[in-house]
């Protein structure tokens, strides 16, 4: 150590060493994952871009003919009403998710799809089908800054399944719930039949009914 230089110089040099270290590895790392992404930008888009259109036009799909099932049942259509307030809530976030990954996904389409997706847009359906165009430079810097962007739209599409399963199964504990009620009520009409039909008054005032499935 040399005469002179307190001990927290060497504290001190030795943190700048270990905070340039892992800044310059932390940039090495970035600096990889641009490469891959850039590199295998192909592949993904045609996954990811593919998946996520698949999945939002099912959703779309099932809250459509969810929200009409749910009219047919109830006495008053309106969006406000306890039946279709929840769906119509989820359909209009699947619209608008819809409408941001046409936007984003544009850039990546030929011409004649990007045609197509107009027509969609204004008829507020989206083909399964998306003809993605030669994957040049340019598209490849692209697909490197918005890849997090589709990445966050597909953690929105899954919240979205997540909040769709949690109604259909509580949609399906309430049926389960009337249908249990309604077998318990007729359980109890065709006992008070029994009694009333079959019912012997035995001395005490009670009545007694031979039956072939004791009433529990």
């Amino acid at each position: 150590m040399p005469a002179g230089l307190p001990p927290i110089s060497y504290a001190s040099v030795i943190v700048g060493f270990t905070s340039f270290a892992f800044t310059f590895f932390t940039f090495l790392r970035v600096f990889w994952e641009s490469i891959q992404t850039i590199w295998y930008a192909p592949k993904e888009i045609r996954q990811l871009l593919y998946n996520l259109r698949t999945e939002l036009c099912g959703e779309r799909a099932y809250f459509k003919n969810a929200i009409e099932q749910a009219k047919s049942k109830s006495r008053h259509s309106t969006r406000d009403t306890p039946e279709i307030a929840p769906l119509s809530i989820l359909n209009d976030s699947i619209e608008s998710m819809m409408r941001d990954f046409q936007q984003m996904e544009a850039p990546f389409l030929n011409d004649a799809d990007k045609a197509d997706d107009l027509d969609v847009e204004k008829s507020g359906k989206m083909s399964l089908r998306g003809n993605y165009g030669r994957m040049n430079l340019q598209r490849r810097y692209l697909w490197l800054h918005t890849k997090p962007d589709f990445m966050d739209l597909a953690n929105q599409v899954t919240r979205i399944q997540a909040r769709r399963i949690a109604y259909e199964t509580s949609d399906t504990l309430t049926c389960i719930r009337q249908v249990e009620k309604r077998i318990e009520d007729l359980d109890e009409k065709i006992h008070a039949m029994e009694e009333h039909f079959l019912g012997e008054v035995l001395e005490d005032g009670k009545v007694h009914v031979e039956r072939r499935y004791p009433k529990e």
